[in-house]
């Protein structure tokens, strides 16, 4: 009895000494998410229906990380930074309340069930932020679209259009190269919107 008592008082001891020795969880990264745009109206009764699947992205964007672009092609991340949700996932939500904005179109997603007047594809062709005067300059962030408006039923390209729009960080903290993506997002969604609003109603 006497031995199994120090048995298990050593096998204890042991345990406790190795979670002693386990290095501290150190600070997360900042999570960031892009800001929500101002409630649009709702769909009318004549709104045209489109379908948004999730936004096509290249393998260096299928992912949540702040993407930092150096020496004009030198892709890397910000270590310390993180989006809320994948970048296809998170465009995805922003474009579809650009398009319902002005009550004129109505969005729908693949798996509604649904049938929809037209189709919007997009491939995204940048959302990061590009260090074109030095790594001691404010960047710019950056982003880019191909969209695609076509007719699911004919399988009719009715419009292809490409959208990009760079807004000049503040400064060179990780803060303002977020702000200043956020802000070329919200443009390219509202130009974007604009079009496929104009070329859905006259195809």
């Amino acid at each position: 009895m006497r031995n199994r008592t120090w048995t298990v008082l050593l096998a204890g001891f042991a345990l406790s000494a190795c979670i002693s020795l386990l290095p501290d969880a150190g600070p997360g990264p900042d999570i960031y998410r892009l800001t929500h745009a101002a409630t649009g109206s709702q769909a009318s009764e004549t709104a045209i229906t489109l379908l948004l699947p999730v936004v096509k992205a290249p393998k260096e964007l299928k992912n949540n990380r702040v993407a930092l672009i150096r020496n004009g092609s030198a892709i890397s991340y910000a270590a310390n930074a993180r989006w809320a949700a994948s970048t296809p996932e998170m465009l995805q939500q922003l474009l579809a309340d650009a398009l319902r904005h002005d009550g004129a179109l109505s969005v729908i997603f693949p798996g509604d069930g649904v049938k929809p007047n037209f189709e919007v594809r997009v491939i995204l062709r940048a959302f990061e932020a590009q260090y074109d005067q030095g790594f001691d300059a404010a960047p710019q962030g950056v982003v880019s679209y191909r969209v695609r408006l076509v007719d699911p039923h004919t399988r009719q390209l009715i419009g292809e259009e490409i959208f990009q729009v760079k807004s000049r960080s503040a400064d060179i903290r990780l803060g303002s190269i977020v702000a200043a993506i956020d802000v070329a997002a919200h443009e390219a969604a509202r130009q974007m919107a604009i079009w496929v609003t104009e070329r859905s109603a006259n195809p």
